[in-house]
């Protein structure tokens, strides 16, 4: 049985009399989870969302289906669709990271008949709807604000780990990478334990497999492993859960670790891209252990670069805490001002 779950959050209107005159389908489609809605430019020049619906991805055989149930279940026919995946674009079509579905914008106006169809990353929309939502969508992590006149990073944990860069410009120009495929990099002696852990289970450990909602299990497990305490084969949830409970627990210093990870690779990415504007963190699992962020070593790691500490000394890093960015991120690069 297929579950569709309706969303709530900040400028989500999910009433009745919605028209389809003038709508875009937009959409977010991770390795878990799917959101669609419906988007329109408004009179005042912002972008509002209706009828966001959340899809589990293993429930459909392809995106196509995800669509095609969206649109019998509101009696829409939107003439443009913008969406975003988890995975890099070649041409005009996107492949997902991890999930083997393959999108074409062509397919896509085909099927639906969509008068223009728009695919990209995710992290592109992340990063393009980073750049519009107002400063009180974000926690600060490191005080300064993000300039958008130099390069700017953006980066993440979900199902994987997005990462992409917003260049200078008017408009500006964001570059999507495959970043959260680099090699793990350990930043101390637990650390470099848990690598070797999995390096004889997995064939790559590469960031994205530690750092992600996936790679909080894994980091559990490792842990676990190596403090000789039982697994109890706990979701990401279960563990974020647990460490908020008892500060003694593993899951507790899984989280904490987690956290101080996340912050060395945010400073990796920062200076592999130059980023002197800053460096934004976003993802859903973000939002889970931002909690847990101040009591950990996520600024000291992402600091401390050796020699090259005095390049990130000042750039700020903030964490998205506004609902549905990719979604407006997806929405503004067809419906234009």
């Amino acid at each position: 049985m297929v579950h569709v779950t309706p969303e709530a959050g900040a400028h989500i209107h999910n009433s009745a009399n919605v028209t389809s005159t003038g709508l875009t389908l937009v959409g977010d489609v991770g390795g878990t989870n799917c959101r669609l809605a419906l988007a329109e430019r408004t009179s005042s020049g912002s972008i509002e969302l209706h009828h966001s619906e959340r899809y589990a991805v293993s429930e459909y055989g392809h995106f196509n289906d995800v669509v095609a149930s969206y649109l019998k279940t509101h009696d829409v026919q939107p003439k443009q669709g913008a969406f975003a995946f988890a995975g890099p674009k070649f041409d005009d079509e996107i492949r997902m990271t991890n999930l083997n579905w393959i999108v074409s914008e062509d397919e896509l106006r085909k099927k639906f008949g969509l008068e223009t169809a728009v695919v990209l990353n995710d992290f592109v929309a992340m990063a393009n709807g980073a750049t519009v939502i107002p400063d009180d969508g974000f926690d600060v992590l490191v005080p300064g604000k993000v300039d958008y006149n130099k390069p700017v990073a953006v980066l993440g944990p979900g199902t994987g780990m997005g990462l992409s860069c917003i260049l200078p410009g008017k408009p500006v120009r964001i570059i999507p990478t495959e970043g959260g495929h680099t090699a793990f990099a350990p930043g101390n002696e637990l650390e470099r334990e848990v690598l070797s852990y999995w390096s004889s289970r997995l064939s790559f450990v590469s960031a994205e497999s530690l750092i992600s909602g996936p790679g909080i299990v894994r980091l559990h497990t490792a842990i676990c492993a190596i403090m000789n305490k039982p697994d109890n084969s706990l979701s990401a949830a279960e563990i974020v859960g647990a460490a908020e409970l008892d500060k003694a627990s593993v899951a507790r210093i899984t989280v904490n670790h987690f956290c101080s990870m996340l912050g060395g690779f945010a400073g990796n990415v920062a200076v592999t891209q130059g980023a002197s504007g800053g460096v934004v963190v976003g993802g859903g699992v973000s939002r889970h252990i931002a909690k847990f962020i101040p009591g950990s070593d996520f600024v000291s790691r992402f600091k401390d670069r050796g020699p090259g500490s005095w390049y990130v000394k000042d750039i700020p890093v903030r964490l998205i805490q506004a609902n549905f960015v990719p979604l407006y991120g997806a929405a503004a690069m067809v419906l234009k001002d």
